[in-house]
This record gives structure tokens, C-alpha cells and sequence, in this order.
């Protein structure tokens, strides 16, 4: 066998890896100890949903819901990209998919770079497409969160979830965009004091301006893992095409703040999943740092 075959069989030997990794879906916990997490949400469940990108896990997704369902969470929290903003045709099967998870409990979705997309896109035609969608959303019981907070209440306790709508100009392609310091607080005002404060931040890059605007807890995706992860390493590629990118997915930390990111669930424009990306759902346990 020549070394172009070689290289053919190695490629095609990939390609079915990728397709089975695609396939298989993990749960992953993470337990957040902070001091500010109000006793009444000491042992809250959250579960992370990001980067869907339209993908069904078997019929209707039943087998992405039965593995939500087991995981128990108390809230179920989106950090954005459940779907394609070039297919504004099958919005509606996410947003039927987003209501039905209400049964288990409520539900929260903050905007990734393919609903601003939608969003923002030339014409009346897409605009209408991401009304009808948030709107859909919303008869479901889904609370949509675009550059709005939420609060959480357990009896007369309560924290903050904040979801972000960042510019597209932030997610450009292969390069850096300084965030002024102004930005988050324009958009968002400031946090209230004293009280722990969640952030649907779908681009992780900007950690240190999320933290220091003042969230606690940042909810993140739209890295796919890396899209192909080597051994010590971590992952190869970003969907903005950053090559070994710092925040792929896990936990970190910026002094008291913490993030965590979503391997997601889908894929994109680089449909690949590789070396142990597996599409997975982080269950991140709130508790009480005495």
C-alpha cells in the first residue's frame, strides 16, 4: 500500500471516529463553591445547554431530553447557538424542543453568534425569522435573555442571570477584538451588590472583561471543545479558526469569578468531532462557601 492509500484509509479511519464521537452524548459535573451563593440555592442543579446548532439525538431528540431528565436539574440555562442562522426553516423544531424542557423545570436562553446573526441580517426576512422564533420561545415558557437579567428566587433569596447579546464584530474571525471597558456596563448596566450574578457569555475569549463588570459565574460555548483534541494538549481549533484556543472547554478561574465552557453539542461550518469531544452537557452544582 502506497502512502497516498495509507493516507486515504487514515483519513476515511477519521472520519468514521468523527462521525461515532458525534454520536455520543456525556454528562460532565462541576461543583461551584462561592460565598455568595445564597443558602436557599446551596445544592442547586444547573444544567449548561450551547451550541445545539439544530442537531436531533434520535427522534424528536428523545435521547438528548431522557439524558437531561436524568441529570435533575433545577434550571436549565442556554448559552446560545441552539441554531443555525442560515436554516431559519428549523428554528421552530429547536424552539418546540427548548419548550418541552420546561416540564422539568424553568428554562433560560441567552443569544449566540448564530441567533444575532439571524437577528441582524439584511432584509426583513431574517429579522422576522429571529422574532418568530424568540417569540415562539416565549409562548413556550422559555425566558429569552437578550441583553436582559433575570431573577432567580428560593423563597426570599435570589441571584442573577444576565444574558449577553456581544457584538459580531467581537467574534471576527482568526483575530483579537479589544472590548472597551464601557461596553458590558453600557449594554447591561451593573450588577446589583451582594448578590451572586450568572452571565450567558457565549464567547468565552473575554473572561477578564466578564469578570470584571462583575459576574460571578460566566455560562459559555461556541468553542466545539476545540474541535479536534490531542493528548496533553487540548483542543486544535476554534470556529473562528484560533488554533489552540485558552478556553475550550472546563472550568477556570479569574480570582473569585469562574467559567465554564461547554464543549457543546453540535457542529458548524467544521463538522468534526475528535480525540474525546464528545457532545456533552455540564451539570454545574451551586455551593455554599462557609
Amino acid at each position: 500500500m502506497n502512502l497516498l492509500m495509507w493516507g486515504a484509509a487514515a483519513a476515511a479511519g477519521g472520519l468514521l471516529c468523527s462521525e461515532y464521537e458525534k454520536r455520543q452524548l456525556r454528562t460532565v459535573t462541576f461543583q461551584i463553591k462561592h460565598e455568595k451563593i445564597p443558602d436557599s440555592f446551596d445544592g442547586v442543579r444547573i444544567l449548561l445547554l450551547a451550541d445545539l446548532h439544530g442537531k436531533n439525538f434520535g427522534p424528536d431528540n428523545e435521547k438528548l431530553y431522557d439524558r437531561i431528565r436524568e441529570s435533575r436539574p433545577d434550571y436549565i440555562l442556554c448559552a446560545g447557538d441552539m441554531i443555525v442562522k442560515t436554516r431559519p426553516h428549523q428554528t421552530a423544531q429547536t424552539a418546540c424542543f427548548l419548550g418541552r424542557l420546561t416540564q422539568l423545570c424553568p428554562v433560560y436562553c441567552g443569544n449566540g453568534n448564530h441567533e444575532l446573526a439571524l437577528k441582524g441580517r439584511a432584509g426583513k426576512r431574517g429579522q422576522d425569522a429571529y422574532r418568530r422564533y424568540t417569540e415562539y420561545l416565549q409562548r413556550l415558557g422559555v425566558v429569552v435573555l437578550a441583553d436582559s437579567t433575570a431573577v432567580l428566587t428560593r423563597g426570599e433569596q435570589a441571584i442573577d442571570v444576565t444574558g449577553l447579546d456581544l457584538g459580531l464584530g467581537y467574534y471576527a474571525k482568526a483575530l483579537s477584538v479589544p472590548m472597551r471597558a464601557s461596553y458590558l456596563e453600557r449594554k447591561l448596566g451593573r450588577p446589583q451588590n451582594g448578590r451572586f450574578h450568572i452571565l450567558l457569555g457565549h464567547y468565552p475569549n473575554y473572561f477578564s472583561e466578564y469578570a470584571a463588570w462583575g459576574a460571578d459565574l460566566v455560562l459559555a460555548g461556541h468553542m466545539h471543545g476545540g474541535t479536534v483534541r490531542l493528548p496533553g494538549i487540548g483542543g486544535l481549533m476554534s470556529p473562528n479558526y484560533e488554533f489552540f484556543p485558552v478556553y475550550d472547554r472546563g472550568m477556570y478561574w479569574k480570582g473569585n469569578a469562574c467559567m465554564i465552557v461547554s464543549p457543546g453539542l453540535g457542529t458548524h461550518s467544521v463538522n468534526i468531532r475528535f480525540g474525546g469531544n464528545f457532545p456533552t452537557l455540564p451539570v454545574i452544582r451551586l455551593k455554599k462557601k462557609i
